[in-house]
Formats: structure tokens, sequence, C-alpha cells
């Protein structure tokens, strides 16, 4: 009897631990259940917008890697057509400047064509005048060389005929023997001259330093080269201090100290 009243109660106890299972736990794990579909659930659409999100940055990057390498080329050619302006603006400046330049010879030459016309010459007669001149340049060179010639004879003749006469008459200074003080020496009263016998310059011959139109002092030429001499202060004949710069030019022929 005992017996079957703890089995009735056993089975009562296992009945009331079923019943107990099947009103708290049952909905404890179904709220789990539900719990962990809704997790699973979360994680997928978590999982598929990170998949989605990815191939939107490759494709962003994708198009960011275009957009960089269209900007680097479009930087190129605007580079490149910067270039070319520049280029042509500096063409067109050069064919500007030409074309003022070959506005202005053409103003100049038709302003000399007019002039020709006035004088009323025709191209041949323009010829035969530049022949004209030309010849006569030539012939007064050569007159001029003759005269030159002629006066270094005489110079000569007139020197031989003193040496022959005995006479102490200054050598003859030729007009062209003409030019200015470089250097001065007031203690030993001597200047050097620009000139020399590369224009007739004799030695001995007699000089007068001028300045301003009015006389200086008288010199005579001492030592004579091609391009430059040196001559002495005459004594009595130092009106004032010679300065470098002042005009030299020849004494009257035949005169003496």
């Amino acid at each position: 009897m005992a017996l079957r009243i703890s089995l009735i109660l056993a089975i009562l106890a296992g009945l009331g631990v079923i019943g107990v299972s099947q009103f708290v736990l049952k909905p404890q794990v179904e709220g789990i259940i539900q719990k962990r579909e809704e997790n699973k659930k979360g994680w997928d659409t978590a999982e598929a917008n990170l998949r989605k999100t990815r191939t939107t940055l490759k494709e962003t990057e994708t198009k960011l890697t275009f957009t960089e390498k269209s900007l680097e080329e479009t930087k190129g050619q605007l580079t490149a057509m910067t270039a070319k302006a520049d280029s042509e603006e500096k063409r067109a400046n050069l064919r500007t400047k030409e074309l003022t330049d070959t506005r202005a010879t053409l103003k100049t030459a038709q302003d000399k064509l007019e002039q020709w016309r006035q004088t009323g010459l025709d191209p041949e007669q323009v010829k035969q005048l530049v022949a004209s001149y030309r010849q006569a340049t030539n012939e007064l060179t050569a007159r001029i060389e003759e005269m030159r010639i002629f006066e270094n004879r005489t110079q000569k003749l007139q020197r031989e005929l003193a040496e022959i006469r005995g006479t102490n008459a200054d050598p003859v200074v030729p007009a062209t023997a003409r030019g200015k003080v470089t250097v001065v020496d007031p203690k030993w009263d001597f200047v050097v001259l620009d000139f020399g016998s590369g224009k007739g310059l004799p030695q001995k011959g007699v000089m007068l330093v001028s300045r301003n139109g009015e006389l200086v002092a008288k010199v005579r030429v001492m030592s004579v080269q091609e391009e430059r001499s040196v001559a002495n202060v005459m004594p009595g004949w130092k009106i004032k201090d010679i300065m470098e710069g002042d005009a030299v030019i020849p004494y009257l022929v035949g005169s003496s100290q």
C-alpha cells in the first residue's frame, strides 16, 4: 500500500515536472529559438549589406580611379593647349611686328621714291649721277694723295736746302699735323702729342698749344713716331700751364725761336 502511494506520488511529481517544463521552460526555449532566428536573420541582412557595401565601394574606387585618370589626361590636354596657345600668341606677335616693320620699310621706300620723283630724274640718270660721284670721289682721293706726296717732297727739299745753306730755319710743318696733348710733365716741361709722322709732323718742328682759342705755349718736337710724338716747351713761351686735351697746331712755316 505504501509502495503504491509512493509510486503515485512519484508519478504525480513527474507529471508536475512535465507540466512545469511545458508551461515554464517551453516559452523560454521558444523565445531563445526565436531570438536565434532573429539574430540569424539580422546577421544575414548585415552580411548582405556588407557585401553590397563592398561592391559599392569597389565600384566607387573604380570610378575614382577612372576619374583621376581622366583628370590627369585633362590636365595634360590643358597643358598642351596652353603651350599651343602661348606659341600661337608669340607667333601672332611676331607676325604683327613683322607686319609693322614691313609697313615702316614700305613707308620709307615710298618716301624715298617720292623724293626721287620730285627730282625729276629717271633711274638711268640716277645711275649716271652715282657713277659720276664715285668717279669724282676717286679722282679727289687721288689728287689728295698726290698733294700729300708733293708736300712731303717739298718739305724734304726745303730741309735739304736749309742744310745746304747752313741756316737754322725750323722744318716745315704741314697743316695736317695737328692734334691734342695727351700727357703733361710740368717738372721737365715736356708734353706727349697724340699724332706724329703719320700726319707729316717733322722732328724739331715748332707747334703752338692753345686752349679755347688762346695761346698757352710754344713747343718744339724732339721725338717723332708714327702716331705720337714728344715735344719740349720752348723757353720764354710758356704763357700758361699746359693741360691734357689742349689743342696743338702748326706754327707759321719757316719760323724760328
